[in-house]
């Protein structure tokens, strides 16, 4: 009988070993994952193992110990100590030997896997040069005569999700896989075995889809018994027998996508990026998300406890959601307010947040009639209140501050004492913003012939109504901001000084070029607190990295210099004569809410502001005592886990910040559709063809205008714009505005009529279309396109050359 083994290698014997001996790592991670899955009570074919392995001296009984494997060829594989292990894989570089046959034919293949431990191979992957090697250990198993072979990883390790689960498949023994020979069948699963991509070698698949899903469903069941995604290879033999060959964790993981993501109230709540990606695109880092995210889900059950349709603010989030690090509006937790109010569809609220009808969006269950009656009533309150409750928001605003401590742990309690007044932002924001809403929707519905079902005509002719309000500060910025690019362009020397220099460079100009500083410094000190994604606590404002708008104002200058035609932001005001009476009395008040509503969220970036300034300074002090190894760790807790790092300094909590910031750079590269059913799912990548070249979307502006696609995901895209082209982003926030006064039109993927995009856009008088869903799938850059901002049209004329 073989000795028992120990958590300690037993001397420098070679020691025999059985499966169920073993323990423990000690043995090789190969071994030790081998005897975890035959525990399991998977399929595993008999193999036993040499503890301490060496060149021509073998343990007692090996001769036996092969004998009890029958008369079958069988694999000599390498288990040293620290091979595919939990840190490191050390996949493929030490020997194997297979179809082995004979006992002269065992020794001389044990010897062959023993002498590569100290190959030049092994030793330059393992980073050691010299010294001593660890231990080898040797599996010896039965050959599986394998009709197809191959591996699965129950994480897709190229995407890092661990919702999908990747199966290479080849014919025969799955070494040609392994060593890279043989190009496999390739599958990849969802949860429920479904296969999302698939790519074939043949005409027909390798695996039958039972077999998929017997792969599937006992590779899963060995990672949960494990703990942690695995990588394991298989084989299913000429009976169709599936058998488990190696078992490893998968070590180049981040931490999971899917940490923060957040139980929707109903399995089938239709959720949407709509909206609120206009404020936050992409994803968020959990500091964002556990402090912006539910910041906004506080406003929004805010409204609907004041309404009368929710009992009190629930801390589990119920019209917002948070997956694989996105953050997501739940639109059927919005139309609560439907079924607990009179005359509220969830069709007006699909085209409010959506800009577009919803057919997934069905309505809930409606309250009895006198509680809707009385809810109503609360909700005329509600929306009416909202002027002077912003006018009570600018004192409170004007009195907030965030003390600066010289130590993190009363920084700490200085941010959770502070921390509720940005929920009250937010609350009062949305109450700003419900009342602009509700008068738009009304000026729209009072256009059409059909309530809540106007035509492309109708929609332009609203639009065009409402962009009559002047004093909106969105649009003084850049207007402020135009006139101070157009006095740059009059500079003698700024072409050299300031267009060709890099942003930096460019910086350091505007502030010490006498004729511009002190504009640019007045500019800042209005607007510093602006910028791209403005709400999320780790992109800094304009003020703290002025890197992407001074990039937008060379553009912009370029263009000035060159002679090329630009906009400015205007406001032509409304000619009112031919309106109906009702028009003349509910534009000035729907101009005045648009106003408010613009007002309050420069006040709800102000807040957001003097948190980042606040969290910024307590990463600088972690970092300072010790507790961080960079500040830019911070934004990688949640904001209730902050106390905690603060008070225990926690090595552990530190590491998973660490794994969180490597995921993050995965979860920026998902996209979604813009609606889901039940949790949202990324999109996998489909070619799109447009048909007639014609995409349809939302007229947000009025206009018509042909020019060449600028397709741009990022600043950094967008700043390679010319004078005159057609602006295609996904969504626009207030950070993509300077390169309106350059552009001829815009296409967004998403967004509706009060959009940020969209207002800027009629403020600056540029036709715009949102909604388009597939713009910046279908038009590429250079392509020559016709913008019809009156009927939502974008046609692509003709492709890039």
């Amino acid at each position: 009988m073989p000795n028992q083994a120990t958590s300690t290698t037993a001397g420098t014997q070679p020691q025999l070993l059985q499966l169920p001996d073993i323990v423990d790592e000690s043995v090789g991670g190969k071994a030790f994952g081998l005897s975890r899955l035959a525990a399991m009570g998977l399929r595993v074919p008999p193999a036993f193992v040499i503890r301490a392995a060496q060149q021509g001296h073998y343990p007692e009984g090996l001769r036996a110990a092969w004998a009890d494997l029958g008369d079958h060829p069988v694999a000599v594989r390498s288990s040293a100590q620290g091979e595919d292990g939990a840190e490191e894989s050390f996949a493929g570089q030490y020997d194997t030997v297979l179809n082995v046959s004979g006992f002269e034919a065992l020794l001389a293949a044990i010897d062959t896997c023993v002498s590569s431990l100290d190959s030049d191979r092994a030793r330059e992957y393992a980073g050691r040069g010299n010294g001593d090697a660890p231990g080898m250990n040797i599996v010896v198993q039965r050959m599986v005569n394998a009709r197809a072979a191959g591996v699965v990883f129950t994480a897709d390790p190229v995407s890092a999700r661990r919702d999908v689960l990747v199966i290479d498949a080849v014919a025969g023994l799955g070494e040609a896989l392994v060593s890279g020979e043989a190009t496999p069948d390739h599958f990849a699963l969802d949860r429920h075995n479904r296969i999302i991509q698939q790519s074939l070698t043949g005409d027909t698949p390798l695996l039958a889809d039972g077999e998929l899903e017997l792969i599937a469903d006992q590779a899963r069941q060995a990672a949960t018994h494990e703990g942690h995604p695995l990588d394991l290879e298989w084989a299913i033999d000429a009976s169709g027998e599936l058998f488990w060959l190696q078992a490893r964790p998968i070590t180049t993981l981040p931490a999971d996508l899917n940490e923060f993501d957040t139980r929707l109230p109903r399995p089938d709540d239709v959720l949407t990026i709509s909206n609120i990606s206009e404020m936050m695109p992409g994803a968020v880092s959990p500091l964002t998300g556990s402090f912006t995210g539910w910041s906004i889900d506080y406003g929004l059950q805010h409204m609907q406890v004041a309404v009368g349709v929710r009992e009190k603010i629930e801390k589990d989030w119920q019209i917002t959601a948070w997956g694989y690090g996105h953050l997501f509006l739940n639109l059927t937790g919005n139309v609560v307010m439907s079924a607990g109010t009179l005359g509220s569809e969830p069709e007006q609220s699909a085209q409010t947040l959506c800009g577009r009808p919803v057919p997934e969006l069905k309505p809930l269950p409606p309250a009895p009639l006198w509680r809707r009656v009385v809810n109503t009533g609360k909700l005329i309150r509600y929306v009416l209140r909202a002027p002077k409750v912003v006018e009570r928001f600018d004192r409170e605003v004007a009195d907030f501050h965030i003390a600066r401590h010289q130590d993190s742990a009363a920084m700490m309690a200085e941010l959770t004492k502070n921390a509720g007044f940005y929920e009250h932002a937010m609350a009062v924001h949305i109450q700003s913003s419900v009342l602009s809403g509700f008068l738009s929707a009304i000026v729209e519905n009072m256009v059409s012939a059909r309530a809540n079902n106007a035509t492309a005509e109708e929609q332009s002719e609203a639009m065009r109504l409402l962009a009559g309000a002047s004093g909106v500060e969105s649009a003084e910025m850049v207007t402020q901001l135009d006139a101070l690019v157009d006095h740059i362009a009059t500079l003698p020397g700024a072409k050299a000084a300031f267009c060709q220099q890099t942003p930096d460079a460019a910086l350091q100009w505007l502030r010490s070029e006498a004729a511009v500083s002190l504009h640019f410094a007045e500019f800042l000190s209005r607007h510093g607190h602006r910028g791209y994604r403005e709400l999320c606590m780790r992109d800094p404002a304009w003020g703290e990295d002025p890197e992407s708008l001074v990039q937008s104002m060379q553009a912009g200058a370029r263009a000035r210099l060159a002679g090329a035609a630009t906009h400015s932001a205007r406001n032509t005001g409304v000619d009112t004569a031919g309106l109906s009476r009702g028009l003349r009395w509910i534009l000035p008040r729907a101009h005045s809410a648009v106003r408010r509503r613009e007002h309050t969220k420069s006040h709800l970036v102000t807040v957001a502001h003097r948190f980042k300034l606040a969290f910024a300074h307590l990463g600088e002090l972690l970092t300072r005592e010790g507790l961080l190894p960079d500040a830019d760790l911070l934004y990688f807790f949640a904001f209730d886990e902050l106390p905690a790092l603060v008070a225990s300094r926690d090595g552990a909590m530190v590491r998973q910040a660490r794994l969180r910031r490597d995921a993050f750079a995965y979860q920026q590269r998902l996209s979604f559709p813009e609606i889901s059913v039940g949790p949202a799912i990324p999109l996998q990548a489909e070619p799109l063809e447009a048909g007639d070249g014609k995409i349809t979307g939302r007229p947000a502006s009025r206009g018509v205008v042909e020019g060449r696609a600028r397709v741009a995901h990022t600043l950094a895209e967008a700043a390679h714009l010319q004078a005159g082209e057609v602006l295609v982003t996904p969504i626009t926030d207030i950070g993509w505005t300077p390169y309106f006064s350059l552009i001829a039109g815009l296409v967004t993927d998403l967004g509706s009529s009060v959009s940020h995009g969209a207002v800027i856009a009629r403020e600056y008088g540029l036709p715009c279309v949102v909604n388009s869903r597939v713009g910046t799938r279908l038009i590429s850059t250079g392509d020559r396109l016709r913008l019809d901002g009156d009927t939502g049209v974008v046609e692509i004329l003709s492709a890039a050359p």
